[in-house]
């Protein structure tokens, strides 16, 4: 549990563009992953005990990648009750999720550097959500190089590399569930080839599906954002587990285990 707690990103989303810029200048590709306490229990990432292969190896990629950040109040919750027992780099964690930071990053780039050397690779989701997302962000004069669906496999030899080496490739990596964390899975089999070709990746869970709700909100298979005053709240998980409960009832549900996760490690201190 220590080694997952001291990985989080501790800073707020302004230092992490920055950290993250800085990185990629310095060894030319960038690996992102996005946690929340969901996946925390569901993958076993504090537990001790016996995992599946599939547990052992997300373990693995998550502590290989250069980030991991942070992604929801129960996880916000559990490691400010964990900074002093652990000796953690902050009290507060920012809440980085996905849903706001990647269109953060995205605008923050294009402002300091321009729209002509950021290059936008999409992998993931639904045919038509990928391709509703790559006609979102043109609209908001975003270079798309590249658009694949999850549905079937990715011919890296395809994938386009003839942008200039001073500009910025990033690729954004869109498919998993709770149980089956496909993306990261996916990131940690192609890691030799993401820094060939010098890509900035992140994973982003369902991201593409609030995207393409911003173009053509009426679709049955967008998912749209909470109104703003329930985020300001904290309280979209909520929002989202009443709007498409058989979507987000098992992260909902593992979410919970932050009580006795509170009672076992940081109460009774067991390991």
């Amino acid at each position: 549990m220590e080694e997952v707690l001291k990985k989080i990103y501790p800073n707020n989303q302004d230092n992490l563009i920055d950290d993250i810029l800085n990185l990629y200048e310095k060894q030319g590709f960038v690996i992102s992953n996005f946690v929340y306490f969901s996946i925390i229990k569901q993958q076993k990432l504090f537990e001790e005990t016996k995992k599946t292969t599939l547990q052992k190896e997300y373990k693995k990629a998550i502590l290989k990648w250069d980030f991991l950040l942070p992604d929801g109040i129960a996880l916000q919750t559990f490691y400010r009750l964990a900074s002093r027992q652990f000796d953690l780099p902050v009290q507060s964690l920012s809440n980085l999720n996905w849903t706001d930071f990647i269109p953060y990053f995205l605008n923050e780039i294009k402002k300091r550097y321009g729209s002509n050397r950021i290059h936008i690779y999409l992998y993931g989701s639904k045919p038509e959500i990928v391709e509703t997302t790559k006609k979102r962000l043109e609209f908001k004069w975003f270079n798309i190089e590249f658009i694949h669906d999850w549905y079937s496999e990715l011919d890296r030899d395809k994938v386009p590399n003839t942008v200039g080496k001073d500009d910025i490739k990033v690729m954004l990596v869109a498919r998993s569930t709770i149980t089956n964390p496909i993306q990261e899975l996916w990131t940690q089999k192609n890691y030799s080839k993401i820094k060939e070709n010098n890509f900035i990746v992140f994973t982003v869970w369902g991201l593409f599906d609030f995207i393409a709700a911003e173009w053509n909100e009426n679709k049955k298979w967008t998912q749209k954002r909470a109104p703003l005053f329930v985020r300001k709240i904290k309280l979209e998980w909520l929002w989202r587990f009443i709007t498409d409960p058989k979507r987000n009832y098992q992260k909902v549900k593992n979410s919970f285990a932050l009580f006795p996760y509170i009672f076992r490690y940081l109460i009774l201190k067991k390991r």
